[in-house]
């Protein structure tokens, strides 16, 4: 992440709705004067001096409260705002994604500027029900984006990098159209046949280790990874009939445009995808000539034969609760060793395993030169094959009772949580890649202390603001604090424990979900992404120092 670069989405559901006061009070805010079409205009925009009081008055029709059980309201764009107020001037709350629903009122609670009407939706705030969202249940994107991110998975989606340039097509293209935008595709698909296996071959990845309910891990990941077929793979999730084409490409239809690239609607590509992107995917059939296509979260479409599955690493931190206490270590060099010095010389003792955590006593020692820690089992480990977590000598001033921190070291490439004074997680991470440079000028993590702002289930990074320099879609459980400095999980790599980002903390899937659940604001039920604010809870400390 560029530090020199911020955050404009409102972007990123989780765990549960708001507390119900909260979602009480919201629903209770008082409607601003309309911000266009009159002082007092009707729905109709016939002015009125009794309009007014008319508006007051549906804000106390209990037809305008919504239920659990009532009717909904749906995001047909891939961002609709859930806003405080029934005014898009007010505060945003959150959003919901492309495709998603929330209960509403059966009756608008006030028009203004919103033509369709403002809804009140649970647990709180109001949406605009003409243009981002719709309350029309048949409408073709809210029928098509079925597949909602799965959150009980570190990677809520399947995902995919592009392995050579590929087309996103906004409709399903013939055998014909294919040859046409995609260069040399014969030789390709030649290439693709005779190396599919290989290509297509997966580890066991971060949806494979065993999590309880916080998002611990219980277990370690099995030996080898699932077996999968193709529609597993590319986001099939047997809602279509399988691999048959869905009715919203069928004979040439295409879903309206909600990709951030602009076309018109006899375009056959929206635009092409470069090598190395990373795509999550939420469907998958086959198309003309036998070749499967994937349908990306805008419901556009990329082959197959040019995407790698991505599954992501299965390291992840150790739960403090469980027998762990600080200091303790993770190994992030693949041919780290445990020493013996009980002679006043370094003899290997056994290998040390890549990504495992150790017990650390706290007493270390110099030996030729080398700077050596103790592990409880009385070996001992190279400090630079490590990245150690120990307590600050002097807890900040706010680590008090129950209060929820993010410790993070960047000497020490370390994420802790804590509640009050414990210790509750820990685990390593990778801060910008400059250290402790001066974050204006270097990519280097900003230090001090901050709150989280917004919180997204998954966003697409620029990627100044990752560590690539290609486009990633649908990064997984993106928490802003600072400007455009973020946590997040990175499924791009598995080099935890040492500097390489721009800026941003880089935690493996696993370990960015369990930091997601646990922090304020929570993300209600069925929303994409929330702000921290008087209705939805303020956001929980973020420490970062050397």
């Amino acid at each position: 992440m560029d530090a020199r670069q911020r955050s404009s989405a409102i972007p990123a559901p989780a765990r549960g709705p708001l507390p119900l006061a909260l979602a009480v009070a919201a629903l209770a805010l008082p409607v601003l004067p309309a911000c266009s079409g009159g002082e007092n205009a009707t729905p109709e925009g016939i002015i009125s001096l009794s309009a007014g009081a008319a508006q007051k008055a549906a804000e106390n029709d209990p037809a305008t409260l919504p239920r659990p059980d009532g009717p909904r309201i749906g995001a047909v764009q891939m961002v609709a705002p859930i806003y405080e107020k029934a005014d898009r001037r007010s505060a945003k709350l959150g959003y919901l994604r492309a495709g998603g629903t929330a209960p509403r009122g059966e009756k608008p609670a006030a028009f203004d500027d919103c033509q369709g009407g403002y809804y009140r939706v649970l647990p709180a705030g109001y949406m605009c029900a003409d243009g981002d969202a719709t309350i029309d249940m048949q409408h073709p994107i809210l029928r098509a984006l079925t597949r909602r991110p799965d959150l009980s998975k570190p990677m809520p989606y399947p995902y995919a990098f592009v392995r050579a340039i590929a087309p996103n097509y906004y409709r399903m293209p013939s055998t014909k159209e294919q040859l046409q935008y995609e260069m040399s595709l014969e030789r390709h698909l030649r290439s693709y046949k005779k190396l599919k296996k290989k290509w297509d071959e997966i580890k066991v990845g971060a949806n494979d280790v065993p999590l309880d309910a916080a998002g611990n891990a219980v277990a370690d990941p099995p030996a080898e990874p699932p077996e999968l077929g193709d529609g597993e793979l590319f986001g099939g999730n047997g809602g279509n009939g399988g691999d048959e084409i869905p009715w919203f490409f069928k004979g040439g239809r295409q879903l309206p445009n909600i990709s951030s690239f602009k076309v018109p609607g006899y375009a056959i590509i929206t635009n092409r995808i470069a090598r190395k992107a990373g795509l999550a995917l939420i469907d998958t059939f086959m198309g003309d000539g036998g070749r499967r296509f994937a349908m990306t979260t805008d419901a556009r479409l990329v082959p197959t034969s040019k995407l790698k599955p991505a599954r992501g690493s299965t390291f992840h931190g150790v739960d403090m609760t469980k027998g762990w206490e600080l200091p303790l270590a993770f190994v992030h060099r693949q041919d780290a060793k445990r020493y013996d010095i009980s002679g006043g010389e370094m003899e290997k003792a056994g290998e040390l395993p890549w990504h495992t955590a150790v017990q650390l006593t706290g007493r270390s020692k110099k030996v030729g030169g080398a700077r050596l820690v103790e592990a409880k089992d009385g070996t001992w480990v190279r400090d630079s094959d490590v990245a150690i977590a120990v307590k600050p000598s002097e807890l900040p001033s706010f680590a008090q009772g129950t209060v929820k921190w993010i410790d993070i070291s960047i000497l020490s490439q370390t994420l802790i949580l804590y509640e009050g004074k414990k210790p509750v997680y820990a685990t390593a991470a990778a801060t910008g890649r400059d250290g402790l440079g001066d974050p204006k000028k270097t990519f280097s993590t900003v230090r001090g202390t901050f709150r989280i702002r917004d919180k997204h289930v998954t966003t697409t990074m620029d990627a100044h603001e990752v560590d690539n320099k290609f486009e990633l879609r649908d990064v997984p459980w993106v928490q802003y604090f600072e400007a455009g400095y973020a946590i997040h999980a990175a499924p791009w790599h598995d080099d935890y424990g040492k500097p390489r980002s721009h800026g941003c903390i880089n935690l493996s899937p696993i370990d960015a979900r369990r930091v997601f659940l646990w922090t304020d604001p929570p993300v209600p039920d069925g929303w994409h992404g929330v702000s921290a604010g008087k209705a939805t809870g303020e956001g929980t400390i973020v420490h970062i120092h050397p």
